[in-house]
């Protein structure tokens, strides 16, 4: 059975505090500097995590009368905070949230991130604002009031758009208001600028990757990271929004983990359009097995959610042979539970993994395995409205949805059961 999980843009929907947490500090986790990424110049991704420093005003009575975008304080210079992200009761869409910014959404395009209308994204000294591209926006951390204290952006980039065995500079910071289709200042002098800028210049692989292999020299030639959810932290909003995000490093080239021939590709896994989209075998990394210990998806805690990746993207290649993937998964339903501890355990098997695990572990894994103990954000889910403000109703397919605060397109995840 397939369902859908309206998922998004609205505050009241997700519970969020009327304070926010402003973007204050940001580091690109991927492309690493001097890397190597992609194949034949696509399936690689841009990984931005943004820290978030104390709101300025914390009362709902104060936002409630700044509903106008934020402005600097008289205090805020460049790169050391300021105003911004300030969530007012009048207007709930005119902060922070996540988002699920899929390709087929008329908001993903050059611009602001819906999700995050401050952001810049600016590529090898152009101008135009590529922050809308990014499909992924995610709370990975916030505190016990819902004020956010870390957030991820991920973008996957399927076509050779910026040229193949090219090298290529990012540089990615955050405005104190809705940032436009272009930006033509300089960052390092701009006052509106709110955060540190960060910058990568990387090299985008434009060959076929090779499908050499030869037996791992190591009982586990590859070692997992994962950079969230971390243990101890809270994620999300009400048990969604929040980000599993992994990298997969293969520590014997000669074995050559990843080739092609072992069914190993860059994929964007579309909520929206691919129909194959759900739990099970990973089609892009058919050796990933992710278990989670409160799963209420069909299978419950046996079941694989390998497939639910949205991003799986070729992050390093060292002499054609691909050493890294990273994958991706923002997490649209509350599919674990909210308001309670839970828990993620990780591997990569060789050859394809098996769709359900029950006790005990298989015996080819190749990785460390890895069990990630963290909480899920709680608290009360106010109904989504439509436009009209009449309550909305799940449908079969995937939900589009818009509210009277902001008429903002909502993302939709669909998720088999």
């Amino acid at each position: 059975m397939k369902f859908s999980q309206a998922f998004g843009v609205v505050a009241a929907l997700l519970g969020l505090a009327n304070a926010q947490n402003i973007p204050s500090k940001v580091a690109i986790l991927t492309p690493k500097p001097g890397s190597e990424v992609g194949v034949n110049g696509l399936g690689w991704m841009i990984d931005v995590v943004a820290e978030f420093s104390a709101p300025l005003v914390t009362s709902s009575a104060a936002h409630a009368s700044s509903s106008a975008a934020p402005t600097p304080s008289a205090s805020s210079s460049p790169n050391t905070g300021g105003g911004g992200y300030r969530r007012s009761i009048a207007n709930l869409d005119d902060g922070f949230i996540p988002f699920l910014n899929s390709p087929n959404l008329t908001t993903f395009a050059a611009g602001p991130d819906p999700g995050a209308p401050g952001f810049v994204c600016l590529f090898s000294g152009s101008t135009q604002n590529l922050a809308g591209f990014f499909e992924l926006t995610s709370i990975t951390n916030s505190d016990a009031k819902g004020n956010i204290l870390e957030a991820y952006f991920t973008w996957y980039i399927p076509v050779a758009a910026f040229g193949a065995n090219v090298n290529i500079t990012a540089s990615v910071f955050f405005l104190n208001s809705t940032a436009g289709a272009t930006y033509t200042n300089n960052p390092a002098t701009d006052p509106a600028v709110i955060s540190n800028v960060a910058t990568v210049s990387f090299f985008i692989f434009g060959n076929d990757a090779s499908n050499v292999t030869a037996p791992a020299t190591t009982a586990t030639p590859v070692t997992i990271d994962v950079f969230t959810p971390r243990s101890g932290e809270v994620v999300g909003v009400n048990g969604a929004g929040w980000l599993v995000d992994l990298l997969f490093i293969n520590t014997d080239l000669s074995a050559n983990v990843f080739a092609p021939i072992n069914g190993y590709k860059p994929l964007y896994h579309d909520n929206f359009t691919d129909p194959k989209f759900g739990p099970g075998v990973s089609k892009a990394v058919p050796g990933l097995v992710v278990l989670s210990n409160t799963s209420t998806l069909a299978g419950g805690a046996s079941t694989n959610l390998a497939n639910l990746f949205q991003i799986n993207a070729v992050t390093g290649v060292v002499n054609g042979v691909i050493n890294e993937y990273w994958c991706t998964w923002l997490v649209g339903a509350a599919f674990a539970g909210k308001g309670q501890p839970t828990s993620l355990t990780i591997f990569l098997v060789n050859g394809t993994a098996p769709a359900t695990i029950n006790g005990t572990l298989p015996t080819n894994i190749i990785s460390n395995v890895i069990i990630q103990n963290f909480t899920l954000s709680g608290g009360a889910v106010t109904p989504a409205t439509t436009g009209s403000g009449a309550a909305a109703s799940p449908t079969s397919g995937a939900v589009a949805l818009s509210v009277g605060a902001g008429s903002i397109l909502l993302g939709a995840f669909a998720l088999l059961l």
